[in-house]
C-alpha cells in the first residue's frame, strides 16, 4: 500500500485528507501527520494505517469530549455516556461502520486521561452540585444524593459531599419552609406544607422535630 495523496482540508488548515492507492483513507491532523512521517508515495503497512485510524479517533474523541466538558463540568458516568452517544452519530461519518477497534478500550483510556488531568473529577463535581443547589434550590440530604447518583456519582462520595457540606439540615429544613411559606407558622395537619418538606427531601424525624419546635412562626 502506498500514500497517494495528501490534500489539506479547506475548513480546517490544521487537518488533511489522507489517500491510500488512490482511496480516501481518513482525515488527519497535522500532529498525526508529523509523528508517523507521511508523504506521498510513501509505502505503508496495514498496521500502520490502523495506528494512524486510532490515533485520530483517539484524538478527536478527546477533544469533543473537552469541549462538551467546557460546557460545564461532568460526572464520569456523563462523559462515558457522551463518548457512546458520539461513537453512534459519527459512524460512517468519521470511521467506516466496520472499523475494527476495542471502542470501550479506548473510552477507557480517554476518561482516564481526562481524570489525570482534573478536566473529570466525581468529588469536585459533587461538591460544586450541592453548594449550587443550596444557594438557589435547597434540597434534602435524600434528595442532593439521589439527585447526584441519578449523574453517575457513587453512593459514597454523594454521601460523604453532603455530610461535609449539609452541616446542619434541620436549620436547612426551615430555611427552605420559610422561603416558601414567608413567615406563616409551620401546621403539621397542612398536608400541603407536609409533602413540600417531603418532596424537598427531608425526613419524617426532621418533621417532627420541626412540629414540636416552638420557635417556629
Amino acid at each position: 500500500m502506498r500514500v497517494s495523496k495528501i490534500i489539506y482540508q479547506k475548513k480546517d488548515p490544521n487537518r488533511v485528507n489522507l489517500f491510500i492507492d488512490g482511496e480516501f483513507f481518513c482525515g488527519i491532523s497535522l500532529d498525526t501527520l508529523a509523528k508517523k512521517s507521511l508523504y506521498e508515495g510513501l509505502e505503508i503497512s496495514e498496521d500502520t494505517l490502523n495506528q494512524i485510524m486510532e490515533m485520530e479517533i483517539t484524538n478527536r474523541f478527546l477533544s469533543r469530549a473537552m469541549e462538551n466538558i467546557a460546557r460545564g463540568p461532568k460526572t464520569e458516568f456523563q462523559i462515558f455516556k457522551y463518548l457512546r452517544e458520539l461513537k453512534f452519530k459519527k459512524k460512517g461519518i468519521w470511521f467506516k461502520d466496520d472499523l475494527d477497534i476495542n471502542w470501550e478500550e479506548l473510552f477507557n483510556t480517554i476518561v482516564e486521561k481526562l481524570k489525570k488531568y482534573k478536566y473529570i473529577d466525581d468529588t469536585n463535581y459533587a461538591q460544586l452540585f450541592v453548594s449550587s443547589r443550596l444557594r438557589n434550590r435547597p434540597r434534602g440530604k435524600s434528595i442532593l444524593i439521589g439527585e447526584l447518583m441519578s449523574k453517575g456519582v457513587s453512593k459514597e462520595i454523594a454521601q460523604s459531599v453532603c455530610d461535609e457540606l449539609v452541616v446542619d439540615e434541620y436549620e436547612l429544613l426551615k430555611n427552605t419552609f420559610e422561603k416558601k411559606y414567608r413567615g406563616k407558622r409551620f401546621d403539621y395537619k397542612d398536608t400541603k406544607m407536609v409533602n413540600f418538606l417531603l418532596r424537598k427531601g427531608f425526613s419524617w424525624d426532621l418533621i417532627q422535630q420541626f412540629k414540636q419546635d416552638d420557635t417556629t412562626e
